[in-house]
């Protein structure tokens, strides 16, 4: 099986890639990522992840004619985002950027997988969720991990069942 990653030198596109050959049977799974290695820290990726033999490429998804390049796949998995939940409002990255990468991008991989009949994973960002009405809900740390409090007042507009 053949596998695109996009943001492949990411946190995300990397962890990815590494859980999938460890629980592959060896030689069954090929991976091929593609990254533009704009986020800070992302090209550290890139050398361990072609030492596991995964073809990494630098690439912009932004850009159709870049995946036009990376061949067929069985499947494309689509890491690659401007993940900042305030992204487009920080002052870090501008309002046209959000949209070119997280909008433009996407466009562009589902016309690929449509020309190459690949499946889809698309994984969605934090900046779907409002940071203000998040910000109101208690919580609780429980195994090293953070639950809501178990009298939590929803905000309106949330609800414990999302």
């Amino acid at each position: 099986m053949k596998i695109l990653i996009t943001g492949i030198c990411g946190f995300v596109g990397s962890t990815i890639a590494r859980e999938l050959l460890a629980h592959a049977d060896f030689g069954s799974l090929q991976i091929t990522g593609v990254d533009n290695l704009s986020r800070p820290g992302s090209n550290l990726n890139r050398t361990p992840l072609q030492k596991l033999g995964i073809d990494v490429c630098y690439g912009d998804i932004r850009l159709a004619s870049d995946l036009e390049l990376l061949g067929q796949a069985d499947w494309v998995i689509d890491a690659a985002a401007n993940p900042g939940v305030l992204a487009g409002v920080d002052g870090r990255a501008s309002s046209r950027q959000l949209i070119e990468h997280n909008l433009m991008g996407t466009l562009n991989l589902l016309e690929f997988c449509k020309g190459h009949k690949t499946g889809l994973i698309l994984l969605s960002t934090s900046r779907v969720y409002c940071i203000k009405k998040l910000l109101e809900v208690s919580m609780d740390v429980v195994n090293n991990a953070y639950q809501p409090a178990k009298q939590t007042t929803w905000p309106k507009g949330l609800s414990e069942k999302g």
